[in-house]
């Protein structure tokens, strides 16, 4: 009789309990409110319409039907329900290192922090940084791989210290070095071309040119000859 009382009593707690925390599958993504709200069913088989997502700051995500939710009731009240975690296995990275971190979506686009201290960041047609300010990279070394080409948007592209180039250099307006020049072609040479002049501390290109057609000798007769046959 005692028992049968006593279990009765703590019945209403021991169901708050129980559903203080329960797994959900998200149906529907609000994003337009200060904080995003889901559409959850419940794997009890209810179904929580706006349910506040809590994000983490500096990090939000749009999650896709089909995600998993894990929701708090609370103060035990499954009225009051919030969404703590979403998570979805679909496209999960995995084969991570320990410590490693990644942020991914689920057309396979990854930025990678290994463990060697590189930064991977792979799967997207294009990546792009619009900044109104100014962005720094400081690191030992930055290496970029494409398939295509690398466009630089921009007047003017400077290079501080020495520039080495594995094939040739074609120049479209200026160019400007800080250092020094080194081409490392097959032949171990490369080839610049450019529509303008190649200048440096002494002089350029095309002022060579002019002053080698225009030159002349003394003649043996005490004459001068005359500019070369062969033009530069």
């Amino acid at each position: 009789m005692v028992a049968r009382t006593v279990s009765r009593l703590v019945a209403p707690l021991s169901r708050r309990v129980r559903l203080m925390a329960r797994r959900a599958v998200v149906k529907l993504v609000y994003d337009d409110p200060k904080m995003q709200e889901l559409q959850l069913a419940i794997f009890s088989g209810e179904v929580r319409d706006r349910v506040e997502r809590w994000e983490d700051y500096g990090f939000s995500s749009h999650p896709i039907p089909g995600a998993e939710a894990l929701v708090l009731a609370l103060g035990g009240n499954t009225d009051h329900g919030a969404v703590v975690k979403v998570g979805d296995r679909r496209y999960r990275i995995r084969g991570l290192a320990q410590g490693e971190v990644a942020f991914y979506d689920d057309q396979g686009q990854v930025v990678h922090l290994k463990r060697d201290k590189t930064i991977h960041v792979y799967g997207c047609d294009r990546l792009a940084a619009d900044v109104a300010v100014e962005t720094e990279v400081v690191c030992p070394l930055v290496t970029v791989t494409a398939s295509s080409k690398v466009t630089f948007d921009t007047p003017l592209v400077e290079f501080t210290g020495n520039a080495t180039f594995a094939g040739d250099v074609a120049v479209a307006n200026s160019g400007q070095f800080g250092g020094g020049l080194i081409m490392t072609g097959a032949a171990g040479t490369g080839n610049i071309s450019t529509p303008g002049d190649v200048s440096d501390g002494d002089g350029s290109m095309a002022g060579i040119r002019s002053t080698y057609n225009e030159h002349d000798h003394p003649g043996d007769s005490g004459g001068t000859t005359g500019t070369p046959n062969q033009e530069m």
